[in-house]
Parts: structure tokens; C-alpha cells; sequence
């Protein structure tokens, strides 16, 4: 036998050979080894973990092993990696969950450093959405650290894995049993007390913690040391190991880590708002839109240093003369530029693609500055480069960039993000189009926008994605055609006045119903 190949990846393949076609193992710990294994009839990669041979030949192991992933595979999220079937056949014992093609928060951390505060409020609100998903289903995971947060490659994506522990309801005070990893438990749960929500949302706080210090909150020798300090010591301002994080953010994972769980955050859908304010909007686009943005920034950077510093000043018999350019740099850097600009072309991507991506990194970069506390022309130098190309420059160079180019039979998707959010932006970008007599007479349009997408944010975070969430973008999308209309010449403010009191109507339907949908779900965990 390859010393490769273990005898449970031979065994396994035996029993499932005609369904699964198991290509190497993925890992292996305490409680189970993960295969990479490919689904026959369905043509698709999935990742199975068997439970080791010497606690399947424990009955009372197994069971719980079986119990558990069943309750796991109960549960149906975004952001859950998924269980398809939950199996025994003689003394193997395992189950099928869904392949993520990425790597482990605690691997991106050890690969690249601490995540930046973008990242990790990003990562804490889809956690935090997946935990109040469970929590609301009464399961309680125990077990939230770097190794079990998930990184989609292809989309950034986070995913919670390994339900193994979860428990659904919650167990009963006095018990004894202390289950977890030290390292990020809650108090509650090292001393082996009764626990619930607001313990998953404690160690969440500290995987944050992780993610942006490179450490967890509390480190020790050994297992008793790690637990005595858990139980007994505050945890580190996390603003004690990275001064410069914003103070709202390093606020909010203080706060997941108070001792007492009354001082605590106290829902996932509450953490999951807080950071989705932090956080802000994110226009998730392709690479190579991106890489248009990065080189549009410093092309421009450049192009002003150049001018305003770059020029050379020489005497000779002729008097005092002056001379200046892009220079070499600046000359690869805009040529460097136009290439891109063509590829974006021939891809299938227009101006409007590239304005859309340009506003939203604009709006992240006034968030950050508001952040920093940055200065008024700091601001200023900031905004030069957007300007530039979002407003008439960038769609001359555009068009000087498809010049003799052959149109592509089908347009690029140029995001992947809600519908809500790429109509809010599409529908900000015609409010601004507007004359500025006509923008100030209906200029809550901002406000509205922002109203109803978080409203669709959170409908799709509750999994309502039927009739009311269909309301709520249907409002957004008629907002939008009335603005079209008005440019267009065929519609009037009335009728954009209309519908904006009409999308108001809407937003404060979905309020009350979100709010009562809370107070249900507070009396129901009473």
C-alpha cells in the first residue's frame, strides 16, 4: 500500500465506489478525516469526513457523530457550507458536505497577515448572518474559530463549516461538559456552563480579533492556562495591538468579548448590522475591473506629480526656460491604461460598468477617510482621480481606447453583487445626471435608496426572498425608470415624485414587518 493512500480513504472508496470517486485527503483531526471526493451522478466535488474507526466502534460516539451532522444538515444558508447526506454503512460512519475551493481564515491570515478592517467586518457580518440563521433554528454551533470560517476563493465568499459540536436547544446548566477550542470559547462554555447564542457571537469576537491581530485574545502554555485566563482576565483592547483600526469596529469586538453576556452583543442579526454599517458597500467586481480602478488611481497620482512638480527649469544665452511631460513612468503608466481599457472593451465591458465600480470605490474611500479623520485637501487629492474618470475625460478615453475595436455579441457582468445594490447605484448615477435645478427638488432620492436596500439586505439575511423582497427592488427598479424617463424627455418630476412616496409607502411596510417579525422571534426565545 502507498504510504499516500490510508486505509479509511480504501475503505471509504470501496463502500461509496459508483457514487463518489474519492481523489485525496483534505485533512485530518480529532474528530474525523476530510476527502476530497467527486459526486458521480451529479459531476461535482464534494468534501466527505469520516468519523476515525475507534470512535465509530463507540455506540454512544457515533450516535452523537449522526445526531449532529443531521441537525447540521438541517440547516440551509449563503453562508453554511452545506450537508447533502448523513451516512453509516457498517463501521464507517460519515457525511457529505459541499467543497469550498479556498482556504481557511486562519490559513489567509498565516498567508497573508492580518485581514484589513474592510475584510474583517466583512467576514464578521456574513458569520454573524449565518450564526442568527442557526441561532433562530435553536442551534448553537460552539465552535467558531479561524479553522472553521471558510474563504471562498472565486468570490470572497465566508462560509461556516463544522456543526460537529452544535447542539441544538440549549444544554443544561450544571452539566460539566466543556466541548470547544480554548482558545476562543466564551467563559460560560470553559466552565462548562449552560450556553447559548450569545456564546457563538463571543467567539466570533475573538476569531475577528484573530483576524486582525495575527493572535488570539488569550495565549497559555497549556490548556489550563488558556482556560483559567478565559474565565478570569478581560480580554486585550484590541486596539492595544493595532492602534490605527477604526473605533467603532475595534468598539463592537471589545464588546463580543465582555465576560458577561448580558454586556455582549446579544443576536447575530444585531452584529450582523452593526458591522454591515461599518462595513459600508462593496461593489464586488471582476479582477480586471479592478485592476482598471488600481491603475486609474496611480496612473492619475502620477500624472499630477508630474505636472505640478515634474517640470525643469534651465538658463542658458536665451534667458530662462522651462520644460515638463509625463515622462517615462507616466507614459508606460497611461499606455499601460489604454491596454487595459481595451481588454475591458473586447470583454464586453462599457464606460457605465467602469463609472458604476468607480462611484463605489469613491464612497469606500470617503468612509475610510472619515475613519483616518483625514483632512480637508487630503480629501480633496483623493477625489481628483475619481472625478476624472467617472465624468467626461474617462468616457472620451474610453472611446479612444475602442477605436477600430470589433463590439462583443454579449455584455460582461460587470458585478456580482443584489439586485437592490446594483439598481441603487444604477439609480444614483441618474439622480446625479440630472440637472441640478431638477436634483434639488427631489434630493431624499439618496435617502430613499438607502432605506430600501437595506431593507432588501436584510429581508435576504432573514431567507424572505419572496413577495416582500420582490416589492422592495421593485421599488428601486421604478425609481430608476422615472429618472431614465425624465432624461429621456418622455417623463415628468411628478410622476419620480410619485413613486418616491410610493417606495417610502414600501419601506415602512417592511420596517413593521421586520420589527414584528423580532418581537415574534423575542417572545418565541423567552
Amino acid at each position: 500500500m502507498s504510504p499516500d493512500v490510508s486505509s479509511e480513504f480504501l475503505a471509504l472508496q470501496q463502500a461509496l465506489a459508483g457514487r463518489y470517486s474519492i481523489e485525496r485527503e483534505l485533512g485530518r483531526g480529532g474528530m474525523g478525516v476530510v476527502l476530497l471526493a467527486r459526486d458521480v451522478a451529479l459531476d461535482r466535488l464534494v468534501a466527505i469526513k469520516l468519523l476515525p474507526r475507534p470512535l465509530a466502534a463507540n455506540p454512544e460516539s457515533r450516535d452523537r457523530f449522526l445526531r449532529e451532522a443531521r441537525t447540521a444538515a438541517g440547516l440551509s444558508h449563503p453562508n453554511i457550507v452545506p450537508i447533502h447526506a448523513v451516512e453509516q454503512q457498517g463501521d464507517l460512519v460519515f457525511f457529505v458536505m459541499g467543497f469550498v475551493d479556498g482556504e481557511t481564515l486562519k490559513e489567509r491570515v498565516a498567508r497573508a497577515g492580518p485581514l484589513s478592517p474592510r475584510a474583517a467586518m466583512k467576514v464578521m457580518q456574513e458569520v454573524a448572518w449565518a450564526l442568527a440563521y442557526a441561532h433562530q433554528r435553536g442551534v448553537i454551533h460552539r465552535d467558531i474559530k479561524p479553522d472553521n470560517i471558510m474563504l471562498e476563493r472565486a468570490t470572497d465568499r465566508t462560509l461556516v463549516t463544522d456543526f460537529g459540536i452544535a447542539v441544538r436547544g440549549r444544554p443544561g446548566p450544571g452539566t460539566g461538559e466543556v466541548v470547544g477550542t480554548a482558545r476562543y470559547m466564551s467563559p460560560e462554555q470553559a466552565l462548562g456552563e449552560e450556553v447559548d447564542a450569545r456564546s457563538d457571537l463571543y467567539s466570533l469576537g475573538a476569531t475577528v480579533f484573530f483576524a486582525l491581530t495575527g493572535r488570539p485574545p488569550f495565549e497559555g502554555a497549556n490548556l489550563p492556562a488558556i482556560i483559567t485566563q478565559q474565565v478570569s482576565k478581560p480580554a486585550p483592547p484590541v486596539l492595544s495591538l493595532r492602534p490605527e483600526l477604526p473605533a467603532r469596529l475595534a468598539e463592537t469586538v471589545d464588546r463580543c468579548l465582555r465576560k458577561d453576556p448580558a454586556e455582549r452583543v446579544q443576536t447575530g442579526d444585531e452584529l450582523a448590522r452593526i458591522a454591515g454599517e461599518l462595513r459600508g458597500r462593496d461593489l464586488r467586481a471582476p479582477p480586471l475591473v479592478r485592476s482598471f480602478l488600481r491603475n486609474a488611481q496611480v496612473t492619475t497620482m502620477v500624472v499630477l506629480a508630474t505636472l505640478l512638480g515634474g517640470q525643469s527649469v534651465s538658463v542658458g544665452n536665451r534667458g530662462v526656460s522651462a520644460s515638463g511631460g509625463l515622462g517615462i513612468i507616466g507614459t508606460i503608466l497611461v499606455f499601460q491604461l489604454l491596454f487595459v481599457a481595451r481588454r475591458l472593451l473586447r470583454e464586453g465591458y462599457a464606460f457605465e460598468d467602469i463609472r458604476t465600480a468607480l462611484l463605489a470605490e469613491a464612497q469606500v474611500q470617503r468612509e475610510e477617510a472619515d475613519e483616518m479623520r483625514s483632512g480637508k485637501w487630503i480629501r480633496r487629492l483623493n477625489d481628483v482621480w475619481h472625478r476624472v474618470w467617472a465624468g467626461r475625460f474617462g468616457r472620451w478615453f474610453f472611446r479612444v481606447a475602442g477605436w477600430r475595436l470589433k463590439k462583443p455579441e454579449r455584455r460582461a457582468i460587470a458585478s456580482a453583487d443584489a439586485t437592490e445594490l446594483v439598481l441603487g447605484r444604477s439609480v444614483l448615477a441618474a439622480w446625479e445626471a440630472l440637472p441640478e435645478a431638477e436634483r434639488a427638488q427631489v434630493r431624499d432620492v439618496p435617502d430613499v435608496v438607502t432605506r430600501l436596500e437595506n431593507e432588501a439586505e436584510a429581508l435576504r439575511a432573514r431567507g424572505q426572498t419572496g413577495e416582500r423582497l420582490a416589492v422592495t427592488v421593485a421599488a428601486l427598479e421604478n425609481i430608476r425608470l422615472s429618472l431614465l424617463k425624465l432624461r429621456a424627455g418622455s417623463g415628468t418630476l411628478d410622476d419620480l415624485t410619485t413613486w418616491l412616496e410610493r417606495a417610502r409607502e414600501i419601506g415602512e411596510h417592511v420596517d413593521r414587518r421586520i420589527a414584528a417579525a423580532g418581537e415574534v422571534k423575542g417572545l418565541l426565545e423567552r
